[in-house]
């Protein structure tokens, strides 16, 4: 996702595209839809401000109930193309130094980032995902299981004769 300086005229403009998954150099499997970058630039005198808006569909696999679904992604980057003073100045990872002679700044890594990071930590379907049953495996959304409930772990039997008050051996 290269950006032309050059083509840029000064002030705010809006830019939009769609990209693929192998425009960003990403190789997770889920993103098989295009992706809609939209680019908000407001070229100054001294540096220009990108703020980008990144929407897609992600195709995911619930970890709950191990079923597939499809998650809307919609996530933001910014950043600010300024002139190479000197080494030191590029403090902010953000901020992309050019010499004066660039003609185009590559804006790849700020989206591959935007969007990797934009993904849930956990994959659930709904908030409402019962899962599957731990026993016969049956998916607890559609059909309910016939497993018996009451089946209590050895481990914790112990444990059970103190809510009883009763002592079994």
């Amino acid at each position: 996702m290269k950006l032309r300086l050059n083509s840029i005229r000064e002030g705010s403009q809006t830019l939009t595209m769609t990209l693929t998954k192998g425009d960003l150099a990403i190789t997770d499997e889920g993103f098989v839809n295009p992706i809609l970058a939209t680019l908000g630039i407001d070229k100054e005198t001294h540096q220009i401000t990108v703020n980008g808006q990144l929407k897609t569909d992600v195709d995911l696999i619930c970890d709950r109930c191990l079923e597939p679904f499809s998650f809307q992604l919609n996530v933001d980057f910014q950043s600010i193309i300024s002139p190479m003073i000197s080494p030191v100045d590029n403090l902010d990872e953000n901020i992309i130094p050019i010499s004066s002679k660039a003609n185009e700044v590559d804006l790849t890594p700020f989206a591959h980032d935007a969007l990797l990071l934009g993904l849930p930590m956990k994959n659930i379907c709904s908030e409402t995902c019962k899962g599957i049953c731990p026993e016969c495996g049956t998916n607890l959304n559609t059909n309910p299981c016939n497993c018996e409930k009451t089946k209590i772990d050895d481990r914790w039997k112990s444990l059970e004769n103190l809510l009883t008050n009763t002592t079994k051996e």
